[in-house]
């Protein structure tokens, strides 16, 4: 069951991107990541990677409305005394981004982490980054974005492990964006 912080949130992304469905322009992203954990999370994982779809829906000549979902897992890490499962999740976030110049872009993402793995609970989600766009002909780009992002919430199983209630990691991700 989602939580009301949570729903509330969700709730906000869809008016977001009702309101944007009605931009100027539209740019959907296909993407690959790489995900590095720090903090406390780095002893759980050493690195995760996943894959993302990005839609941005432009509402001014700077600004841009986004919703992103995709697939992450963290590999657990594994010895003689310790065997962590890894952690699978679906992040689904919406933002809002801004074009410091005509390719360069700094974005806000907020949302949810939700689990693949049985015992794990459902995440607020985080994220603040930056990006650049490498235009190619027509109105296709690559896209190479870094960003921190942060998962709060804490799973009871791994508190022997994990005494932060934050899942922190830094992101690369590195996509192709359909212009449309």
């Amino acid at each position: 069951m989602l939580s009301s912080k949570l729903q509330s949130i969700l709730f906000t992304a869809v008016i977001f991107l009702t309101i944007g469905a009605k931009a100027q322009q539209t740019k959907i992203g296909v993407g690959v990541e790489a995900g590095f954990p720090s903090g406390n999370f780095s002893g759980i994982s050493a690195i995760g990677t996943g894959a993302s779809l990005k839609v941005e829906f432009q509402i001014a000549s700077a600004f841009s409305l986004t919703a992103t979902g995709g697939f992450m897992n963290f590999f657990g890490r594994h010895s003689q005394l310790v065997n962590i499962q890894d952690f699978t999740y679906i992040p689904v976030k919406g933002g809002l981004k801004y074009q410091l110049s005509e390719t360069f872009y700094a974005e806000g993402q907020l949302g949810a982490a939700l689990p693949l793995n049985n015992g794990q609970k459902t995440l607020f989600a985080w994220s603040p980054g930056l990006g650049n766009f490498f235009n190619l002909p027509g109105k296709s780009a690559l896209d190479l974005s870094i960003r921190y992002e942060g998962w709060t919430g804490k799973n009871e199983s791994l508190s022997f492990l994990n005494t932060s209630n934050t899942k922190g990691f830094a992101s690369v991700r590195f996509a192709y964006v359909f212009g449309l």
